[in-house]
């Protein structure tokens, strides 16, 4: 269904931009990982909220879940439904709005969302959200980029160089533990928060700010409202140094450790 609400088109255009799942081929690790983290069993029904390319929906899928799929941009759930089709999966992938899902009550047994469910606009409607079609007893699960790691420091600096009110940094406040506590607390009994890293790789920090660049849509949009060369260049070199600061390699390429929070809670009944 084609969603409307003037809201979500800023994100909608965002994440348009550019080919996300260049770079979102790095995140896979991160769907397996909370997969493995919930459980998700055999048969159970799982949604994927701001599933994007698909990663966390396939994931699910290898597990022998039953398994939708939504997001914002079509073109990123047709993509995923060719990788889906790829590995023979059955995924209803489907065009919604993580603060206005379209699923009853109580629809799934796992509601998980990595990277996704943090742009939407309204935290407490996103929550309230996935807690409510969430059956009581089943889980809520969430991996977020906190404000202190590679990908926080990242948004904080695209925000720094993007058009005044985008609020590019606004989703790693699902990051910060009260933050996150104070959202899914009110639907979620023992909730379990840990780290975990994510590496991004590239041939040198050059490369992968030119990567970025062209293919992540908040750093494509960051490029284009700093369109002087003078502001471009600092942006590049901030980009360039940060990659540095976290840079793991030893071999003369760059491996860009960032953490991320990994949150899952029961359904209170």
């Amino acid at each position: 269904m084609k969603q409307t609400d003037p809201a979500i088109e800023p994100a909608q255009q965002t994440w348009a931009a550019g080919d996300f799942p260049r770079m979102g081929v790095e995140l896979a690790i991160v769907g397996e990982q909370l997969c493995e983290s919930v459980p998700v069993h055999a048969g159970d029904r799982v949604l994927d909220v701001g599933t994007a390319s698909g990663n966390t929906a396939i994931s699910a899928a290898r597990r022998r879940a039953i398994v939708t799929g939504v997001d914002l941009v079509p073109a990123l759930l047709e993509h995923a439904r060719k990788r889906a089709h790829a590995e023979g999966f059955e995924i209803d992938f489907r065009e919604g709005n993580a603060m206005a899902l379209e699923f009853a009550d109580a629809s799934f047994d796992v509601v998980m969302s990595t990277f996704g469910a943090i742009f939407a606009p309204d935290p407490y409607k996103t929550s309230a959200e996935m807690a409510r079609v969430c059956r009581p007893g089943g889980k809520i699960a969430m991996a977020n980029w906190p404000a202190d790691s590679m990908l926080g420091k990242l948004f904080r600096l695209l925000a720094r160089y993007s058009a005044p009110g985008s609020r590019v940094d606004a989703p790693l406040e699902w990051g910060d533990e009260t933050i996150l506590t104070d959202r899914l607390g009110p639907y979620v009994r023992d909730l379990r928060v840990q780290r975990w890293a994510v590496r991004f790789r590239a041939l040198s920090a050059e490369r992968w700010v030119e990567f970025m660049r062209a293919y992540f849509g908040p750093a494509i949009e960051a490029f284009q409202h700093s369109n002087s060369p003078e502001s471009q260049k600092a942006l590049a070199d901030e980009m360039e140094a940060l990659m540095l600061e976290h840079n793991c390699a030893q071999n003369g390429t760059v491996i860009g450790n960032s953490e991320y929070l990994e949150a899952v809670g029961t359904r209170r009944e």
